[in-house]
C-alpha cells in the first residue's frame, strides 16, 4: 500500500511538470502540429467596397478554415499608403490591396517585400500578366478590372466617345473620379485620347477637366460615394470602377455601360506582403486562399471582382457585367504604373488647382 502510494505521488509529480511545461510551450505557439496558425490575427488594408460579399466569399472561410481572425483596415489608396509610410517601422498591416500606381509607389518606399512563389501554389492558374505585374515579385493581380463609362438611359442619348461627357443635358448631373482614385489618372488619359491627345500628350485631357469642371456635380472620392449619388439621382452619368456596377446596377434605376470608341481603362487589383509583417507565412497563404477557383468564382458570381483564373467560366449574363470576354479585353487600356507613381505629386497639385478656382 505504502508502494502504491508513493508510485501515485510520483506520477502526479510528473503530470504537474509536463502541465507547466505544456503551459510555457503554449506561450510561445499559438497553434498546435494540425492547425499551426490557430488563434492568429492576420491585419488587411483593404477598400471598404462590398464588404459584405468578401466577408462570405473568401475572409470568414479563411477564418474558420484556419482558426485565425482577419482584422480590416479600410480606406481608399491615398490614406492606406499614408498609414503605412507612417507605421514603416512598426508595421501592423500584413497584407496591402492596392491599385496598381500605389503598389509601385509602395514599392519604391520599401513598405512591400517580395513574395515567395512556391509558397502561392495557385498562381499558376492564373493570367500571366497578373503573376507579377510590378516586377520583382512585389504584387500580384488578383483581379481584373475596367473604369467603365455608366448612363442614364432615360435621361442622355446612348453614349459613344468620351466626348459625350460634354453633352450639353449632362452638364450639373455628372461625376468624375478624383484624381487620387484608382482611375483619376486614367480619365485624364482616356480624354486625352478622344479630344486629339495621347499617353505622351495629356494637355488637352487636363483641358477638358478644366472645362468639365464647373458641370460636375462633384468629383468623387470611394465607389460607394458615387453609388450614392446614382441612387439620389443627382448623376447622369459618370466613369466608374467595374467592381461597383452590380451595386450601380442594384439602384433599380433604367442605367446603361457603354464601350466607347476609344477604349477603357483597365487595370489589376494588386495584393501584397508589407515588409515587416508579423505573419508572412499566413499573408501567403492568404493570397494563395485569393486565388483559389472557388473565391474567384464566387467573387465573379456577386459581381465583385473579374476573375484571372483561367479556369473560372462564367454564365453569359454574368460576364457581361464583369471585365470578361474577348470583346472588352480587347478594347482595354493599360498604361505604364511607374509612370502614373512619378506624375503623381505633380498631377493632384494641377488638379488642386482646378478645383480650388
Amino acid at each position: 500500500m505504502k508502494k502504491r502510494s508513493v508510485l501515485f505521488a510520483a506520477v502526479a509529480a510528473v503530470i504537474v511538470l509536463l502541465s507547466v511545461g505544456c503551459s510555457k510551450d503554449s506561450d510561445k505557439k499559438t497553434g498546435d502540429a494540425e492547425s499551426p496558425y490557430k488563434g492568429q490575427t492576420l491585419t488587411l488594408s483593404m477598400w471598404g467596397y462590398n464588404m459584405d460579399l468578401l466577408e462570405k466569399n473568401y475572409i470568414r472561410p479563411f477564418e474558420e478554415k484556419y482558426g485565425v481572425t482577419i482584422v480590416s483596415e479600410t480606406g481608399n489608396n491615398a490614406d492606406r499608403l499614408t498609414k503605412l509610410v507612417a507605421r514603416k517601422d512598426k508595421p501592423i498591416v500584413d497584407v496591402a490591396y492596392f491599385a496598381g500606381n500605389f503598389a509601385y509607389d509602395a514599392m519604391k518606399q520599401d513598405l512591400l517585400q517580395p513574395y515567395d512563389p512556391a509558397k502561392i501554389p495557385n498562381l499558376k492558374e492564373i493570367i500571366p500578366s497578373a503573376v507579377d505585374p510590378l516586377g520583382g515579385r512585389y504584387a500580384v493581380g488578383y483581379s481584373l478590372s475596367h473604369m467603365g463609362l455608366f448612363y442614364r438611359s432615360d435621361k442622355t442619348a446612348p453614349i459613344t466617345s468620351w466626348k459625350d461627357l460634354s453633352r450639353a443635358e449632362l452638364k450639373g448631373f455628372l461625376s468624375i473620379p478624383g484624381i487620387t482614385t484608382t482611375y483619376g489618372p486614367g480619365l485624364i488619359y482616356m480624354l486625352s485620347k478622344a479630344w486629339g491627345g495621347d499617353v505622351n500628350n495629356t494637355e488637352v485631357g487636363w483641358a477638358k477637366v478644366a472645362e468639365l469642371a464647373p458641370s460636375l456635380v462633384t468629383a468623387y472620392n470611394t465607389s460607394s460615394e458615387l453609388n450614392s449619388l446614382i441612387i439620389q439621382e443627382e448623376v447622369y452619368a459618370a466613369p466608374y470602377t467595374s467592381f461597383s456596377w452590380g451595386q450601380i446596377e442594384a439602384s433599380g434605376l433604367p442605367v446603361a455601360s457603354a464601350i466607347p470608341e476609344e477604349g477603357l481603362v483597365g487595370s489589376f487589383s494588386v495584393v501584397s506582403i508589407v515588409k515587416g509583417s508579423p505573419n508572412v507565412e499566413l499573408a501567403h497563404l492568404f493570397i494563395d486562399h485569393l486565388l483559389s477557383y472557388d473565391v474567384q468564382y464566387s467573387e465573379a458570381m456577386d459581381l465583385v471582382d473579374s476573375p484571372v483564373r483561367t479556369d473560372v467560366k462564367l454564365p453569359a449574363d454574368i460576364a457581361a457585367k464583369l471585365t470578361y470576354g474577348d470583346e472588352l479585353i480587347s478594347n482595354l487600356f493599360f498604361y505604364n504604373e511607374e509612370d502614373v507613381a512619378k506624375n503623381k505629386a505633380d498631377w493632384v497639385a494641377r488638379w488642386n488647382r482646378i478645383f480650388s478656382k
